[in-house]
């Protein structure tokens, strides 16, 4: 009996051993954190309003949105302040026009049951409050403007365009030529991982004080990192937009991609076509192959910052969050593909 004891004892530890090494570092316990984050639906509120009490409505939305409902009117749906004195008539034009209301009721049908993406939302602020405690949560406001603008920060507001968000087969996306590469992420699978990344960039702003290829892939990189804290078990795909295919495609090509840019002499470069073509959204990444992602110098960021991490577990990701020296976090990664 003590051989087969010990042969079992092996093989627990091992399969401990095993366990151990398999965990992802960014799954923490948010048992103890009650906080829900649900998408207020100020579309309906707007839409379904009584147009006989309309003045009593707008007192009502400044209110109830403050700072959002200022920037829906003069940025997104641009018909200007609510002081103005025509300003009454013009946001009854706007919920009045046929096409807008067309577009509201199709966002009604795909968005008629928000559970799924609320229930995203409130795990990844409940992540968000792990690691920043003392933090209050925003508020986030659906909306719909008939295409005008996606996501946007205001105080403690984000604003979600669910309009944004139809579905990759959206009649209205093909008839507005929008391209594939861009539709396959106008979905509802993605606000999640959209919203906090916006959030993202509210505590981390990019510092320009030196502007080149490296310090923007860093910073991008430290935006994927912190939605990797927020949603540990999220699929890849919906926080970085590339498809499985080119996710493959920038972990068997990492050192081709990181030996070209510095062969090349691009990472110190500040020309802004040459950023552009590396980190803006497009069909692939042109310096590499047709099959790469486009932004697929921001999956090196990425990479940069994940070393880095790796490298000092005892830095908070609040404390890496803060950080504006990009060219540090490159050399203390001591980042090698």
């Amino acid at each position: 009996m003590r051989p087969v004891q010990k042969i079992c004892f092996f093989v627990s530890c091992q399969l401990v051993i095993l366990i151990g090494c398999n965990r992802n570092p960014m799954e923490v316990d948010t048992t103890g954190i009650r906080e829900t984050v649900l998408v207020e639906r100020f579309d309906r509120e707007l839409f379904e309003m009584d147009m006989d009490t309309l003045e009593e409505a707008i007192g009502y939305f400044y209110d109830s949105y403050g700072d959002f409902f200022d920037i829906f009117n003069v940025h997104i749906i641009r018909i200007g302040p609510g002081s103005g004195k025509r300003y009454p008539s013009y946001l009854s034009m706007f919920v009045n026009d046929p096409a807008n209301r067309e577009v509201y009721q199709y966002t009604g049908q795909v968005f008629s049951d928000m559970e799924q993406v609320n229930r995203k939302l409130t795990d990844g602020f409940r992540h968000y409050l792990y690691h920043f405690p003392d933090s209050t949560l925003p508020r986030v406001v659906g909306y719909v403007s008939r295409f005008n603008h996606g996501l946007f920060t205001v105080d403690r507001f984000i604003g979600v365009g669910l309009d944004q968000y139809l579905g990759s087969d959206c009649p209205y996306y093909e008839q507005m030529g929008i391209p594939r590469y861009l539709t396959r992420n106008k979905i509802p699978e993605k606000i999640p991982a959209d919203v906090l990344y916006a959030w993202g960039t509210r505590i981390c702003p990019y510092n320009d004080s030196v502007d080149n290829l490296l310090t923007r892939i860093i910073h991008q990189g430290m935006l994927l990192h912190f939605l990797d804290a927020m949603f540990p078990r999220l699929e890849d795909s919906l926080k970085t937009g590339f498809t499985a295919a080119q996710l493959e495609w920038c972990r068997k090509n990492e050192k081709q991609m990181w030996t070209h840019l510095v062969e090349q002499k691009l990472l110190f470069s500040g020309d802004p076509l040459v950023i552009r073509k590396f980190v803006d959204d497009a069909p692939y990444t042109s310096y590499f192959t047709g099959e790469s992602p486009g932004r697929a110098a921001v999956w090196l960021g990425r990479q940069i910052v994940r070393e880095y991490a790796g490298r000092h577990p005892q830095r908070t990701l609040s404390g890496l969050m803060t950080r504006r020296d990009y060219y540090a976090i490159l050399r203390e990664s001591r980042y090698d593909p």
